[in-house]
Formats: structure tokens, C-alpha cells, sequence
């Protein structure tokens, strides 16, 4: 009885260890996310298969290996001793952390995996680093690193970005975007004389507008005093005017009459032989 029940044990773990090594062997799990390729390694259909594995299970024979790909939105960083140097077009030195965020078209991973026979980090930290490089000195070799420094980097990245999605895309790769992880490293020497630079202009610039605003100020004083003299001018012509036609019509007979239009019908009782203003007939 011991025996029935000790050669069951060996056997059952027989079984289990067939199914292991069969599981091993002759199957292959594609997780979600992924697709996989296969690779022939034996007879003369070897090479890679120009159909790729989606998610489940798949059988696959033992002189055949699976490699597995994500498909899924991907981001990678080179930070720090992997940052991307380069020089602008007056041969300074400038490094960027620079940042990539892709996907692969499922239907091109057998094509991509032809071409560069490597794993997907391999491939990233390697060919697509490469792309991003030339691309950059591309770039950075036409523009001053005043341009750089102010607001044409986003120029130069809109550049450099449109020429690795160009690239890649023949590939197989949907570039999302490339993106610069915080600023530019520039030479602390190079910092301190742009700085000096931009303050110098702003200066300038400052004092323009100060100038400009005692101009402005100035011809609203002339024009206010223009506008004073011109009624000055306005009043006394007006005046001047009056007068003469006051002095035309003031007449000997205008003045008798407003004499008379005065008089209270009284004569003065003592004329000193003088001739009496008003004639009495």
C-alpha cells in the first residue's frame, strides 16, 4: 500500500514536471501590453516570423524563441552623466537632459526587430538615442546660444522633434513628443555675460521709454500753452473788433441824443459863458 502510494507521488510529480517542461517549451505567454515575435533558429525557414504574437497563449516549438515588445505609450530620460552635449553655431558647449515619449505600431515589430536585432531598452538607449543626437547637433549647429538661452529653444525643439518623428516613423516608431527636463547647462561664464547682456538692453530700453514720455509730456505742455496763446489771441482780436466797431458808430448826433435821453429837463443855473451841451431852440 505504501508503495502504490509513494509510486503515485512519483508519479503525479512526473506529470507535473512533464507539463512544466511542455509549458516551457512548446508554449509562450504574451502579456497584456505586449506583442511578441518569433524567431526560427532551425531548417531553412530560419530567421525572423513576419507575424507577431498578441496577447495569450501561443504554441510555440522548442528551436523557436519568442521575444516580447510594448506596444503601450513609453518615456525615457537621459539625466545627469547620460545628458546630450553639443555645440551652437559659435562652438560653445551646452548639455540638456533630454526626455522621449513613443510607441511602436504593432504591425511594424517583426520589421523592427529584423532591423536592429535587439531588445526594446537596447533599442532605445542605443539607435533612438542616436537619432535624437544627430538631430540635435543638426540644430544646435545653425543657432546661437543667445537663441538658445532665450525663447528659441522651443524653435529648436520643434526641430529637432520634427526630424526623429520623420525618422522614426519610417521605422515603426510614433514619436509623442521630446521635451527638455528642466534648462540648458550653459558654461557659468557664458551665464554671466548673457545676464549682462540682457540687463544692459533692458536698461536701454528703459531709459527709451523714460524718453519717450518726457517727449509725449512735453508736446501736451506746448499744446496746452498753444491752446492758451490761441485764446489769448481769440479774446483781444474779439476785443479789438468791438472797439472798432463801437468807435464807427459813436456819432456827434448818438451822443446828443443819449445827452438828451439823460437830461431832466433842468438848465444849469450858472454856465461861465459856456455854450450849453445840449442846443434849445
Amino acid at each position: 500500500m505504501e508503495f502504490n502510494k509513494r509510486s503515485l507521488g512519483i508519479f503525479g510529480a512526473s506529470i507535473f514536471f512533464i507539463f512544466i517542461v511542455c509549458w516551457c517549451f512548446f508554449f509562450k505567454m504574451i502579456s497584456p501590453g505586449y506583442v511578441g515575435v518569433v524567431v526560427d533558429l532551425f531548417g531553412d525557414s530560419k530567421g525572423v516570423g513576419t507575424k507577431e504574437l498578441h496577447v495569450g497563449v501561443h504554441r510555440i516549438c522548442p528551436f523557436m524563441t519568442v521575444y516580447q515588445f510594448p506596444i503601450f505609450e513609453q518615456n525615457h530620460t537621459w539625466e545627469g552623466k547620460e545628458a546630450f552635449s553639443f555645440q551652437t553655431s559659435e562652438g560653445l558647449a551646452i548639455s540638456a537632459d533630454i526626455g522621449i515619449t513613443f510607441h511602436i505600431r504593432p504591425n511594424s515589430i517583426p520589421n523592427i526587430f529584423a532591423k536592429y536585432r535587439r531588445g526594446m531598452e537596447e533599442i532605445t538607449h542605443i539607435f533612438i538615442r542616436n537619432y535624437i543626437r544627430d538631430a540635435i547637433n543638426k540644430s544646435a549647429s545653425k543657432m546661437k546660444i543667445e537663441d538658445l538661452y532665450g525663447e528659441s529653444k522651443e524653435m529648436f525643439f520643434e526641430q529637432v522633434q520634427n526630424q526623429v518623428r520623420e525618422e522614426l516613423r519610417g521605422v515603426g516608431f510614433e514619436l509623442s513628443r521630446i521635451y527638455l527636463i528642466g534648462k540648458f547647462h550653459f558654461p557659468e561664464t557664458v551665464v554671466a555675460a548673457l545676464n549682462q547682456k540682457i540687463e544692459a538692453i533692458q536698461r536701454a530700453q528703459q531709459r527709451e521709454n523714460e524718453l519717450r514720455e518726457a517727449e509725449a509730456e512735453a508736446k501736451k505742455q506746448i499744446a496746452k500753452a498753444s491752446g492758451q496763446a490761441q485764446c489769448v489771441l481769440l479774446q483781444a482780436e474779439s476785443e479789438a473788433k468791438a472797439n472798432l466797431l463801437l468807435s464807427q458808430s459813436v456819432t456827434a448826433e448818438l451822443i446828443q441824443w443819449q445827452a438828451v435821453q439823460k437830461w431832466d429837463g433842468k438848465l444849469p443855473s450858472v454856465t461861465s459863458g459856456a455854450t450849453p451841451f445840449i442846443q434849445v431852440k
